[in-house]
């Protein structure tokens, strides 16, 4: 099944034989899915499901297009739902549907159709329920996505556009690009659908050679979508045939010419929307000027299926680049398969596919055809970054003036990925000549010079793949064999670089002839510097050459150095960075292994420091400069991997959590143990002393006796605060880009010692903002008290972290919940609430125009019988808000008199009430805050550390489950502190080293109080008797006995972390000696 290896001519009987599924599958799972509908339809029209009536479904993916491919396919199965009256109703009951539907199906299925089985496999996909049917001998499966969605177009006409409304009320939704493809599956299937079976089948064979292709990167990188290669494939034929029959070798060829031509593709259809809205129009013009190849879903405007900005269409390109000898190319006489010719495809005549493209997309609009290419021949210089044409003209739109363009500041944020791909990323041609120099470099010194090197390594920002336009530096690092250690290097080294610049200086004579080689003035020690230049592509790199040890020697991929390396190292007694060439190799794989965009945010960040550096040259106090790039580089792949680690995510987002981060230098604690550890008792002495040094500290990934992070940072903080405001960070909206959520320093990596000082800088709330969320909520309650149900007096009572003086700073939790005496017991809670609710939401928002705030209120736009949330948010802080939820409850305790226990029939009234567990919780609401409150402020604080802790494991890969809920861990760091003493000047590293001790222990936990409740009633006794004797852990909530919060939860991955969190440095003392745990039982 091998394409490259099947003749030319013998194409069509491979796709016959080896490509087009089997009749007998494809009939059972037509079948299968026809009973699916079928079942879901009849559940639909039943009462009491979660969205009825299901009225319409439609199969779209391969399967429903008719390019499904052998073995393993797609399929779509849409779901058009009633109670979804707009594009963004269909987040709000969308979990709970997919739940009853998977039920359905699991209760109905029962090998509805012979010789196919039904698999859930892991869910992976929000908002989506993912299915197998498999056949028995498992050669062939489909995996069928089962989307509830909007029905958007509603009963189409055969050949009708949908109204323009459908579209424009699509962009105003404001959903990302894609977010609603599902509500356009019957286009997407129709237009594919209606194609001739030969073009299907040529379609068949470019998703087989890229099948082939995927396995080889799909561990690594993300390619581009099969559905992108679907529509080139039509668009190619479109252009360059438009026949029933034609030569599927042609057709390949021309689909893989235009692979390999992907930064040019700009394709688009118009039959389903088109420029003549004025909102469709505008919306438009944005998305063809986004980054290249774009290809727009023919039946959603907002999809790029392309997207040139995440996917690694590079190495699709180079795939195709290398395939053009092989048989499926050659034709019966052995002369080479031509491409088909014609409007925007790539021209024959040319060896390979590197062909020319016919026209200039400056110069053609797309109006006549509804498609364009935009490829810029290879050897034209690149042209000013500007919007692309209009449908009128293309010389409507003006290019950007180039002082204007390389300003970032005045850069919109939408079109950050595009700045890049423009005017930062270096040229591809400029890049092949220095790597060419650089080895005729390497031939000339192993050739000619006395002390030959044994190997070298490529560094710099050019070996790391973080080059910028128009100028990089590069580290070219010579291992000698002369150098048996690091004190080896300074005694000779001065010799070798004056042979080595001889030797340069008299062999060099325009060996790469675009390229000029200099000297300039010398400023390094122990480096020979040089600079390549290039006068056509306006670029230069300047070139450190380092003789240096070969300290790493070959390392294995992915292996660490021995310990030895560093020991010895620091054996040596240089100073900080002294030999950090000899840890090249290792710096350049930290770096260049990243995804793509995370190196172009690099690129955008260091494009920044580099504006900082010019504007604000000579302007530094004396004997001030400013840290180095690299640094900024380290700290934006921490930003990454700390607050997002996608391989997708918005450029702005990214660059204001650099920025954000840069702005807090005086706390930054940076570094990696991917090279070395605390686990080498020499390094674990030298590392903890260096977290023990003034911040900011960034520790090189590959030499830790390097502080990266030394330098002037205020000039930095200043220019990042002020950049803040400019539209290159605002939304459309016309409101700050949020940053992600990183801290400048981790919890695991901060010293025992410190933890006191972490709590304060990164945990607490800001004590103003908190003064201002007390003053509101006092408004919202009193309003509430004076204007909700009036013939039903109630009282408003604040529970939650907020209430319980545990919040954390960034975004919290609170409970405001309303007792009505309209509820005289607990199960009455629920047959009103949708009124009830619907009345406080109204009181509310009246309240919200009456009365004025110093923090922003919003109240949450989705209608939930439920439950109401709003938020509080900062005016000035845009990390601070509290989201509150607001909570009916019954009344159970009356008037508590303070240090008052409960009557016991208020417990027994609960034990004969409910059905599941803590479900009347918010009726225990006041002795659930009096339990934490009333503790001392310490304890607090390390309930703070806690929860951070757990939230930074809640961010980890879970697979099924959840982890125990954030309560839990309050109450076991409650009983923590209770069993190990009550001292209130604890330790804090001590304190915190207990409750991850219980962690690890969750299957011996046993933990509850008798405070609130306690064995004198015969009805709680006999209850707390069960309770006790389920399985660990349990953890009752000492306010409400039916609360267990042990269960159903994955405490082994909290275990997991809990038992790596232990050997780190927030555990180890000065000495690096682990923290001792209080001597407390995990059972009562």
């Amino acid at each position: 099944m091998d394409v490259y290896r099947t003749p030319a001519a013998e194409l069509d009987g491979l796709v016959a034989r080896s490509l087009q599924p089997p009749a007998e599958f494809v009939g059972a799972a037509r079948r299968a899915l026809g009973n699916l509908s079928a079942a879901l339809r009849e559940r639909g029209g039943r009462p009491g499901a979660a969205a009825q009536p299901w009225r319409v479904l439609k199969i779209g993916g391969s399967s429903g297009r008719g390019t499904a491919l052998r073995g393993g396919c797609d399929s779509e199965l849409v779901i058009f739902l009633d109670c979804f009256k707009s594009y963004e109703d269909q987040g709000a009951h969308r979990a709970e549907i997919l739940n009853e539907m998977r039920a359905l199906l699991e209760s109905s299925w029962q090998d509805t159709v012979l010789g196919l089985s039904l698999e859930f496999p892991e869910q992976n996909t929000p908002g989506v329920l993912q299915l197998r049917l498999a056949s028995t001998d498992l050669e062939n499966w489909m995996d069928v996505s089962l989307v509830p969605a909007f029905d958007a177009l509603g009963q189409l006409r055969t050949g009708a556009k949908p109204e323009p409304r459908v579209y424009s009320s699509l962009l105003d939704s404001g959903s990302r690009g894609g977010e609603h493809a599902a509500c356009f599956a019957e286009l997407r299937r129709n237009f594919v659908n209606a194609r001739p079976t030969k073009l299907k089948n040529l379609i068949l064979l470019v998703k087989h050679w890229y099948r082939q292709v995927c396995p080889q990167e799909a561990s690594r990188e993300l390619l581009p979508p099969a559905y992108a290669l679907e529509l080139l494939t039509i668009f190619a034929w479109e252009r360059g045939c438009g026949k029933d029959a034609f030569s599927l070798a042609q057709g390949l060829r021309t689909v893989l010419g235009l692979v390999q031509d992907y930064r040019h593709l700009c394709v688009f259809w118009t039959l389903n929307y088109s420029f003549e809205d004025p909102a469709l129009r505008q919306f438009l013009r944005r998305q063809l000027e986004r980054p290249r190849p774009v290809i727009l879903d023919p039946a959603d405007p907002t999809w790029d299926v392309g997207n040139g900005a995440a996917w690694r269409w590079d190495l699709l390109a180079k795939e195709a680049e290398s395939c053009c000898d092989h048989p499926c190319f050659l034709q019966a006489a052995r002369g080479p398969v031509q491409p088909w010719e014609g409007p925007d495809l790539p021209r024959a005549g040319c060896p390979g596919l590197d062909h020319r493209i016919q026209q200039d997309p400056a110069q053609r609009t797309p109006e006549d055809s509804g498609v364009l290419t935009g490829v810029h021949p290879s050897t034209r210089k690149r042209q000013p970054w500007s919007p692309a044409p209009g449908p009128s003209s293309a010389a409507s739109i003006a290019p950007r003036p180039p002082q204007e363009v390389s300003d970032l500041s005045r850069i919109p944020a939408p079109e950050l990925d595009r700045f890049i791909q423009d005017h930062l990323m270096p040229s591809s041609q400029f890049q092949k000549q220095v790597s060419k120099a650089i080895d005729v470099i390497l031939r000339g010194l192993r050739e000619n010079c006395v002390h030959k090197p044994s190997r070298a390594s490529k560094g710099g920002s050019f070996g790391r793949g973080t080059d910028l336009r128009g100028g990089c530096d590069a580290e070219l690092v010579i291992f000698l064999n002369c150098f048996k250690d690091y004190k080896d290097q300074g005694a000779r080294r001065g010799q070798i670089l004056e042979e080595i610049r001889a030797q340069l200086e008299s062999w060099w004579q325009d060996r790469v002839p675009s390229l000029s080689l200099k000297f300039p003035e010398q400023s390094a020690p122990g480096a020979l510097q040089l600079q390549l230049a290039s006068a056509a592509l306006e670029s230069r790199v300047d070139v450190s050459l380092l003789p240096a040890f070969d300290a790493i020697g070959q390392l294995r991929a992915g292996a660490k150095p021995e310990p030895g390396v560093y020991s010895s190292l620091l054996d040596s007694g240089s100073r900080g960075g002294e030999h950090a060439a000899c840890f090249a190799e290792l710096r350049r794989n930290f770096v260049n292994t990243r995804p793509t965009k995370l190196k172009n945010l690099i690129l955008l960040v260091k494009h920044w420091y580099r504006q900082v550096a010019a504007q604000n040259k000579g302007a530094q106090r004396a004997g001030a400069s400013l840290p180095p790039a690299y640094a900024l580089e380290l700290l934006t792949i921490f930003a990454w991997e700390q607050g997002c680690g996608e391989d997708r995510f918005s450029m702005a987002q990214g660059l204001r959590t650099v920025l954000g981060l840069v702005q807090q230098h005086r706390q930054l604690c940076v570094y990696w143990t991917v090279n070395y550890s605390f686990e080498d008792p020499a390094l674990r002495t030298h590392l903890l002393g260096q977290l023990r040094n003034p911040r900011p500290l960034v520790l090189d990934p590959a030499d830790p006796t390097w502080n990266v992070g030394q330098g002037s940072w205020e000039l930095l903080a200043q220019e990042a605060a002020a950049l803040g405001t400019q539209p290159c960070l605002m939304s459309r909206e016309g409101t700050p880009v949020q940053p992600w959520d990183v801290m400048p320093a981790l919890l695991c990596q901060t010293p025992a010692s410190d933890l006191d000082k972490f709590i304060t800088e990164f945990l607490q709330p800001n004590r103003h903002f908190l003064e201002q969320v007390n003053k509101a909520v006092d408004t919202i309650c009193s309003f509430l008290r004076d204007n909700c149900f009036r013939n039903s007096p109630i009282k408003v009572l604040k529970g939650g972290s907020s209430a319980k003086g545990t919040a954390l700073r960034g975004r919290s939790d609170a409970d405001l919940v309303v007792f009505l005496s309209c509820f005289s017991q607990f199960t009455e809670q629920g047959n009103r609430r949708a009124e009830i609710i619907s009345e406080i939401r109204a009181q509310l928002e009246a309240c919200q125009q009456e009365r004025e705030f110093e923090v922003k209120f919003e109240i949450s736009k989705w209608e939930n019988p439920r439950v109401l949330s709003f938020s509080l948010t900062s005016q000035t802080m845009l990390d601070q808000s509290v989201d509150f939820d607001v909570l009916p409850a019954f009344d159970a305790l009356g008037q508590l008199v303070p240090d008052s226990r409960p009557r016991p029939q208020v417990y027994v009234d609960l034990i004969h009430s409910y059905s599941n567990a803590g479900e009347y919780s918010p009726c225990f609401t006041e002795l659930q805050r009096n339990f934490i409150s009333s503790r001392p402020t310490k304890l607090k604080s390390l309930i703070r550390l806690v929860k951070h802790w757990y939230q930074q494991c809640n961010k980890m890969p879970k697979g099924r489950g959840s982890l125990p809920p954030q309560h839990g861990l309050e109450l076991l760091t409650v009983y923590a502190w209770e069993q190990g003493g009550c001292d209130c000047q604890f330790s804090m590293a001590e304190g915190f080293r207990t409750v991850l001790e219980l962690v690890r222990q969750y299957r011996q936990l046993c933990v509850y109080w008798t405070v609130n409740y306690d064995n004198e009633n015969e009805t709680v006794r006999d209850f707390l008797k069960l309770q006790l004797q389920k399985p660990r852990p349990i953890i009752l909530d000492p306010a409400d006995p039916t609360g267990n919060l042990g269960p159903n939860a994955r405490w082994d991955l909290l275990a997991k972390e809990a038992v790596a969190c232990m050997s780190a440095p927030c555990c180890m003392g000065r000495d690096g000696s682990p923290i001792q745990p209080w001597p407390v039982k995990a059972a009562v």
